[in-house]
């Protein structure tokens, strides 16, 4: 069993060596399994499907992009 301290540390570091853009990534995953992550500018929400996880994704690899220049 970890030590809860240490497991807290480790994804501390984990997340540090990440990129900007492999945060974003994170983030709008995280917004998405949440249910709040919006399709574009719109109030509208990405649904919690297989279609929606698909256009998560696409929204995701596209702010990784934005945030990586490229």
């Amino acid at each position: 069993m970890k030590n809860l301290v240490n497991e807290n540390l480790d994804d501390f570091l984990f997340e540090s060596r990440k990129s900007k853009g492999d945060k974003k990534f994170s983030t709008v995953m995280h917004h998405w399994k949440q249910g709040k992550q919006h399709i574009g500018k719109s109030k509208k929400y990405v649904p919690k499907s297989k279609k929606g996880m698909r256009q998560a994704l696409a929204i995701a690899f596209s702010e990784k992009r934005k945030m990586e220049g490229k």
